[in-house]
């Protein structure tokens, strides 16, 4: 078969081509640019909220007329004014034939506040970009609609999987009545907790330590067994000088073992003990001085019920969930497929014994095919230590 040639002087580039096509594609290609660039800082300015609207998602916005950043908002705390009252109470007059960017659906509804999507029209605000869809089924699209009806241009989809993640805890929590549950882990590179004798500070360093807090001030609750109480007396508190609100700390004890004077009942923030119904009366006699809420589950064989722990903390609210216990507490939740996410500490020490604490005991998998697999999502350096984070895939 003969080699076709081609002859370069017959090329022609697309602008000389087709021209009017040409231009009309560099013009969409740099408005999509400009799009996810406002997206983004909505994304950013929404992250100022975090910690503090739960049950509330966190929202940021923008407001922009030619490229150029007239106003901005971010939901600052539950009850508040939401993101796109409080950039358009900024821009005033300004945000009349404006754009505005808004990481998830407005509000169509009244609430605590009156509904976005009424201060949008009144502001005379000509074109709305939304990253993520609210995931409500009562108000899905809803705001999309009203808007579209009253003329005002709507683009849905930009930066949403980022806009989705970012309010995966309020998403999980709306579609299935459950909170995000996240397990951490601090752990030697060979697995180990705690020393032979039960020592267990400090694992990591000060800079994997710090991020605890920041990671403990995201979230709505953080738990702990009893033999995390009973061992090491934490306080569980946020401590990184920012914190507006401490998350609710609560601990599993079936039968109350725990101390009535444990530093946890006297630090900042509810306290929520868990026991079993069978033990309801002497836990209650016995922790009746201290601030502590009795939660009494269900329990089996020692084991109290965390699936419906987990749906009554839903309708408390609670959107989010640390497990910060043991190896026996973290064998539970995994056991139960209760697990949504990692995020593992390794420090670089070499504790072994094999009496030692492991992070993860309890009965364990019998077969290998059995185990409960982690698609890894990030890993980066804490000081000396490494973190790794990942979705589990129950």
């Amino acid at each position: 078969m003969k080699k076709q040639i081609h002859d370069p002087t017959t090329w022609r580039s697309a602008a000389e081509q087709q021209p009017r096509l040409w231009a009309e594609d560099c013009l969409r290609r740099n408005a999509r640019w400009w799009d996810e660039y406002w997206m983004r800082r909505a994304f950013v300015l929404a992250e100022k909220g975090r910690g503090k609207t739960s049950p509330n998602p966190v929202v940021g916005v923008c407001l922009v007329k030619k490229n150029r950043l007239i106003s901005e908002g971010f939901h600052t705390h539950f009850g508040g004014p939401h993101a796109e009252a409080e950039a358009i109470r900024k821009a005033r007059k300004k945000a009349k034939s404006a754009t505005l960017y808004v990481t998830l659906e407005p509000c169509s509804t009244y609430g605590k506040t009156p509904p976005c999507t009424e201060a949008i029209r009144k502001a005379g605000i000509r074109r709305v970009i939304i990253g993520a869809i609210d995931p409500n089924p009562r108000h899905h699209g809803r705001a999309i609609s009203l808007l579209k009806k009253w003329g005002i241009q709507v683009q849905t989809g930009v930066l949403k999987k980022d806009c989705e993640r970012q309010n995966e805890a309020f998403f999980k929590w709306v579609r299935t009545g459950l909170p995000l549950v996240t397990l951490k882990m601090a752990q030697s590179l060979d697995g180990k907790i705690a020393s032979r004798t039960g020592k267990s500070k400090w694992i990591s360093g000060p800079e994997a330590r710090q991020w605890v807090h920041v990671l403990r001030a995201s979230q709505d609750a953080v738990l702990v067994g009893k033999n995390t109480v009973l061992r090491d007396d934490p306080r569980l508190t946020v401590r990184n000088g920012k914190v507006v609100r401490e998350p609710w700390r609560i601990v599993l004890d079936e039968k109350g073992a725990i101390s009535p004077r444990a530093r946890i009942f006297r630090s900042q923030g509810p306290v929520l003990l868990v026991c079993s119904e069978k033990f309801l009366k002497q836990v209650a006699k016995k922790f009746h001085e201290t601030k502590a809420t009795i939660l009494p589950l269900p329990s089996s064989e020692g084991r109290l019920d965390l699936g419906k722990l987990l749906r009554r903390l839903a309708k408390l609210g609670i959107t989010s969930l640390l497990v910060e216990g043991g190896g026996e507490v973290a064998w539970s939740f995994i056991e139960q497929g209760l697990v949504n996410q990692v995020k593992w500490v390794i420090a670089p020490k070499l504790i072994g014994g094999r009496d030692a604490k492991t992070s993860i005991e309890g009965l364990g998998v019998g077969s290998l095919m059995n185990a409960p697999l982690v698609s890894w999502t990030g890993a980066r350096r804490l000081g000396d230590d490494i973190l790794l984070e990942g979705n589990v895939r129950n």
